[in-house]
């Protein structure tokens, strides 16, 4: 076969703009094709000709040609008024859409393709470079142009085969440009492992989203996440109970995908994260026991949570309490940790307080930085526990958890280990990495509320990664303004109660972690604890240099457990 002309390049655009009429069709082998039958549009200048009459000659000859009754092709001409090729009109083109069954092979097209041309050659008098025959969906070798079935070179990349340069293949591109699409991109590729997603699931929704689009985002989550939930629910209607519950899980994750870059006044932000919880206690309900959600006092409220147990034994075991931080849910962490310990032989305690998951989208409930106030009643609820044995408990903080866990731990003393990812030594300071000096020196004058104002907002409207970090906190935090947000965050410091700190610490921190410089965060707050402790930093040969490892939970909890483990002792 040979290759398009630039003459004849020009020409496939023109053939591609044929009116779309869809089929549904049914599998049958070649030469027995059942009535959901090929559509042959032919489109020309008018012509005198006995249209119906041609037609019932091509209609034959093709049939003849190809071997399929001519019961199962359906013609008809239309006409048009004019076709300008270079400029020029011409009066001669017939141009021939080819609707077929998508069971036919490549020689059933080649041999459709042929019989049409011969056919309007013979009975239409048509000229033969003038014929221009395509199917619907054409794929190489599926257009005759000029006499002869076409092919063409599918390569988009360079025009030579060389690889991808490195960095363009490097982790930080992993399927986008945007660097907040790779990083909850790698989130959900992570937790394949522990039943979070399914490797061609989360490849089909990536490859349809445009970059840098985040309506693109939710579509094509959200497109996925109806047809896993209702597979699910398939499942369970025919008491498969536990091929329901993997796909429940699955498809918990995804509604939390899709939801990330709706803003807090968009109702499917809710909705969104609404359906997934439902779907989560749902695979709950289908786990035997071994996710029971639970809600604990606090204040003239109940805090959400899950009691994720090793097994149903009811044997006293360590308590690994596991909380999120600024934008993550207590689903998350079921398959960000909740998993391995399990099976490690932990019971966990998962749960969310103020600012954080149904606490902030359905009670309203804020951050507080006095984050002992949240986590001693957690603590109180766990010893009531039958199978939680009271010395060995632990807790886990991540993200911003790594300001709000120590915080607590400063405090609270019945915890005898502590682990941050990474830790926060100031959320401020943190913050401020991200803006010039000249917002962090106006906070807190308010004089100066305008100047910090509108450089903040300056700052969100060049980063769009920055524009959805700060306008999460807004929510969370309660603030109305930029000015506003940054005065409340100065209280999130652990410089006056980090030396209060007495339980053991692990302190985990990713080379490439660049949100909000936590990875000098990390650092500064691993010098300051005065209490036993220990240091461990993730890089990237490892696949696991971005904020809290994200891609990579099975290499980072194997770091985690182990730690614990050598303290804990869970299979005892």
């Amino acid at each position: 076969m040979r290759h398009l002309s630039v003459s004849e390049k020009w020409l496939v655009p023109f053939v591609l703009i044929a009116s779309v009429v869809l089929f549904q069709t049914a599998a049958v082998a070649s030469g027995g094709i059942d009535p959901a039958d090929p559509m042959v549009k032919i489109t020309s200048p008018p012509r005198d000709l006995d249209v119906n009459k041609v037609l019932a000659l091509v209609s034959k000859d093709v049939s003849k040609e190809t071997g399929i009754k001519e019961s199962f092709i359906t013609y008809y001409w239309q006409t048009f008024d004019h076709a300008v090729y270079e400029g020029k009109e011409n009066g001669s083109p017939t141009f021939v859409d080819l609707y077929v069954p998508g069971f036919f092979s490549d020689d059933d097209v080649h041999g459709m393709l042929n019989a049409i041309a011969d056919a309007l050659v013979k009975h239409a008098g048509a000229e033969r470079n003038w014929v221009f025959i395509h199917t619907h969906f054409p794929l190489p070798q599926q257009v005759y142009i000029g006499g002869a079935i076409t092919s063409w070179d599918t390569y988009r990349g360079k025009p030579n085969n060389n690889p991808r340069d490195i960095e363009e293949r490097a982790l930080n591109k992993f399927q986008f440009n945007d660097s907040s699409f790779v990083f909850h991109s790698l989130w959900r590729f992570g937790v394949i492992a522990s039943g979070g997603s399914d490797l061609g699931e989360v490849l089909t929704v990536t490859s349809r989203i445009e970059d840098f689009n985040k309506e693109s985002w939710y579509t094509s989550w959200t497109s996925m996440v109806d047809k896993v939930r209702a597979v699910g629910d398939e499942f369970a209607s025919s008491l498969h109970g536990r091929s329901a519950r993997e796909a429940y899980l699955r498809a918990t994750n995804y509604y939390r995908a899709s939801e990330v870059y709706l803003p807090a006044t968009d109702p499917r932000k809710h909705a969104a994260w609404e359906k997934g919880r439902n779907t989560f206690l749902k695979a709950a309900r289908l786990s035997g026991g071994l996710i029971e959600p639970v809600r604990i006092p606090y204040e003239k409220t109940t805090l959400p949570g899950y009691f994720i147990k090793a097994d149903n034994s009811g044997k006293k075991r360590p308590l690994l309490l596991i909380q999120t931080g600024l934008d993550g849910t207590a689903e998350d962490l079921y398959f960000f940790l909740g998993v391995p310990a399990a099976k490690r032989g932990y019971n966990c305690l998962i749960y969310e307080g103020p600012g954080q998951g149904e606490v902030i989208g359905s009670q309203k409930l804020p951050f507080r930085h006095d984050w002992e106030k949240v986590v001693s009643p957690i603590v109180d609820y766990a010893l009531t526990r039958s199978e939680v044995d009271a010395d060995r408990l632990a807790i886990m903080g991540y993200s911003m958890g790594g300001y709000l866990v120590p915080r607590a731990l400063a405090f609270e003393k019945r915890i005898r280990w502590g682990i941050v990812n990474g830790g926060v030594y100031s959320v401020f300071d943190g913050t401020m990495t991200k803006f010039p000096a000249e917002v962090r020196e106006g906070v807190g004058k308010s004089s100066r509320k305008e100047k910090v104002n509108a450089l903040a907002y300056a700052e969100m409207k060049k980063h769009p990664d920055l524009n959805q970090f700060i306008n999460q906190m807004l929510w969370t935090f309660d603030a109305g303004s930029p000015f506003e947000l940054f005065s409340k965050l100065k209280k999130y410091s652990m410089e006056d109660v980090l030396e209060k700190i007495e339980t053991e610490m692990l302190v985990l921190n990713s080379s490439g972690d660049q949100i909000a410089g936590s990875y000098e965060q990390a650092k500064k707050f691993y010098n300051g604890l005065q209490t036993n402790k220990s240091y461990y930093e993730f890089t990237s040969d490892q696949g696991a240099q971005f904020h809290c490892q994200a891609g990579a939970p099975l290499v980072s909890s194997e770091r985690i457990l182990n730690w614990l483990d050598e303290r804990a002792k869970p299979m005892q």
